[in-house]
């Protein structure tokens, strides 16, 4: 009897999804679209395109291209791992000498990426192409 309930207790834990799956990689390419809100503007639709590239176990290069109505955005970051799925660090756009902090979070095949400068501030939904 002892032996029949170590057998299920051990197929059990074998076949038991695991609690925190490990999200799909962040390294690669995504696209999907969201709003940017500036200081002087009204809030604006965007859409991305977002390249990651990994350059150590926990350290991405972000390089992203999103366009408005109005305008083309290119942005550049450097992102840490700090949780499964979730990074941050800060970005860049250096055409419009804007910086701030970038957060990045990853759920399946798809992510939310949130940034937040003095000068604007936005959300876009991305899934990864």
């Amino acid at each position: 009897m002892r032996r029949l309930f170590f057998l299920f207790l051990i197929m059990f834990i074998a076949t038991a999804s695991p609690l925190h799956a490990e999200p799909v990689s962040l390294e690669g390419t995504w696209s999907g679209s969201g709003t940017m809100q500036s200081v002087d503007r009204p809030p604006q639709k965007l859409t991305c395109k977002i390249n990651y590239k990994r350059e150590t176990d926990k350290v991405f290069r972000l390089a992203a291209k999103c366009v408005t109505v109005s305008t083309s955005i290119n942005q550049t970051a450097q992102l840490l791992k700090v949780n499964p799925g979730v990074y941050t660090g800060k970005f860049e756009i250096a055409s419009y000498d804007i910086s701030g902090r970038v957060r990045v979070v990853v759920n399946g095949n798809a992510q939310t990426m949130s940034f937040q400068s003095s000068r604007a501030n936005g959300t876009v939904n991305l899934k990864k192409s």
